[in-house]
């Protein structure tokens, strides 16, 4: 999984970004940042970056102080925001105390945040990321069988299409298209958003010929026997 970080390039807002990072690394996520991009604004090359992730987080932090109280905060971290939701990406914003943002966040999730008081906001941040690690499920690595198939479907481009459906509770998912990739020990496929309970079924077509999988469990199976143990 792949987050994006939404932030201003300030000092005083470093600890902020460092626990955040630190936080997604001890999920096993990776993060992304615009910064080293090197500009306060929505371009093209943060726009890739964002699009090549799974989700965003974004840092709503005191900007300048507003006459009659509250402060704004950084237009080009709620464009980043903006963008993202616009993409259908996972996306939840941090807002600190006393940012006004005039509502536009109310219809979606977010966080206050409170410098004073860390702790409930990196483990509300932290079962947000669980929550999308679940949604997004993981990848699981298939090898194609019996061999000749395999060896004929990582062929390259010859006109065989491979493609995966997932199982849940009696319904199936579309099918997929993959792309297999032969390696040593066998030809094999990596499907995405796998979850615990899916079954996965494989299917590959040649010029009017299908070769189909039964849906499988993804779970490997070990048969003991008894006796030559200690």
């Amino acid at each position: 999984m792949k987050v994006f970080l939404a932030f201003a390039f300030r000092e005083q807002d470093r600890s902020l970004v460092d626990y955040a990072d630190r936080l997604l690394a001890s999920q096993f996520v990776v993060s992304r940042t615009g910064e080293d991009l090197g500009g306060e604004q929505l371009t093209p090359a943060v726009q890739s970056r964002i699009d090549e992730c799974d989700a965003l987080i974004a840092l709503l932090t005191q900007r300048d102080a507003k006459v009659g109280g509250g402060y704004t905060t950084h237009q080009w971290v709620q464009d980043e925001v903006g963008y993202a939701r616009a993409k259908k990406k996972r996306a939840i914003a941090l807002i600190e105390n006393g940012v006004d943002v005039g509502g536009m966040y109310q219809p979606n999730e977010y966080i206050p945040l409170d410098r004073v008081n860390l702790l409930p906001v990196l483990l509300r941040l932290s079962e947000t990321v669980g929550v999308w690690k679940r949604e997004l499920g993981r990848t699981v690595k298939v090898q194609i069988l019996p061999l000749p198939l395999a060896r004929k479907v990582g062929g390259g481009d010859n006109g065989v299409r491979c493609s995966h459906r997932l199982w849940h509770q009696g319904t199936f998912s579309g099918w997929t298209e993959v792309t297999p990739v032969p390696e040593g020990g066998g030809t094999f496929v990596y499907v995405n958003g796998v979850q615990e309970e899916h079954l996965i079924q494989l299917k590959v077509e040649e010029k009017g010929k299908v070769w189909q999988s039964t849906a499988t469990s993804q779970w490997m199976q070990v048969q003991l026997s008894a006796g030559g143990g200690r």
